[in-house]
């Protein structure tokens, strides 16, 4: 009798659709009738993993097609399995698996897509009960300070294709739209978060997204600036922050040392 890790093991490579001989051999019983409740939980295992895919991917696969869709989700699930009992958090890689998939190849819109699309799935779990603020600093101002916080809800996304434009007009069921919109519409950078109840996605220039981008990885915000300094683009501070502050993503606290505070 081998021992758990090996059955274990042996388990898994029989569910993803290797050899099942050795788990079957550790099974009292008909070998036949062992491999046909393998076949059950095989199918179960696979079957969940590749819904949960579908969930997060509604748009991907209209643009795919479900046939295609389906037998790239069930490669997927059996190159990369879910490590955690969490559905909901399964599927982060599929993107930069559609990403190399050689038919998929003259089509780079498919995997920004899903990439614009995990984003948004994963935004949109947080539920507004359990929101949490996410990264805060403060920052020097005339009056006092500034304490700006971004929301916890917040995702970052580049593309070198107009995936925005394409997300929404798939979402929308205006497929016949696509054509005139083409996807070689220059790079973009866009932020995933809450507004409301629904999830908003908002276009950056690609300072103000760097600059996010830093923050959310932890960076100081001196190490933040002096990271988005040394972009090709113009560097304008100025015109960093206002685009910033007046994002829908971002709430500021300014507080007087004299005693007063406003919120913005």
């Amino acid at each position: 009798m081998p021992d758990l890790a090996t059955l274990q093991s042996d388990f898994v490579r029989a569910i993803l659709g290797a050899d099942r001989g050795a788990a079957c051999a550790a099974v009292v019983g008909d070998p036949a009738f062992v491999s046909q409740r393998l076949s059950i939980y095989r199918d179960t295992v696979l079957s969940g993993a590749c819904d949960a895919l579908r969930l997060s991917y509604p748009v991907t696969e209209r643009l795919v097609g479900t046939d295609f869709f389906d037998q790239t989700a069930l490669a997927f699930v059996r190159q990369a399995p879910p490590h955690e009992p969490v559905l909901a958090r399964y599927g982060a890689g599929f993107p930069d698996f559609l990403q190399s998939l050689p038919t998929l190849a003259e089509l780079p819109y498919i995997s920004d897509v899903a990439r614009l699309e995990w984003a948004v799935d994963q935004a949109g779990h947080v539920s507004p009960a359990h929101r949490r603020p996410g990264r805060r600093f403060i920052l020097p101002v005339e009056a006092g300070s500034a304490v700006v916080t971004l929301a916890g809800s917040l995702r970052l996304v580049e593309s070198a294709t107009s995936v925005h434009a394409i997300w929404r007009a798939v979402r929308a069921g205006d497929e016949e739209a696509l054509p005139s919109l083409g996807w070689t519409g220059g790079r973009q950078w866009l932020a995933v978060h809450h507004a409301d109840d629904d999830i908003a996605v908002t276009p950056l220039s690609r300072p103000a997204w760097t600059l996010c981008a830093a923050l959310l990885a932890g960076a100081t915000v001196d190490w933040a600036i002096a990271a988005t300094s040394r972009l090709p683009e113009p560097f304008d501070e100025a015109a960093i922050a206002v685009e910033l502050l007046a994002a829908p993503f971002v709430r500021v606290e300014l507080h007087d040392p004299r005693g007063s505070e406003g919120v913005s």
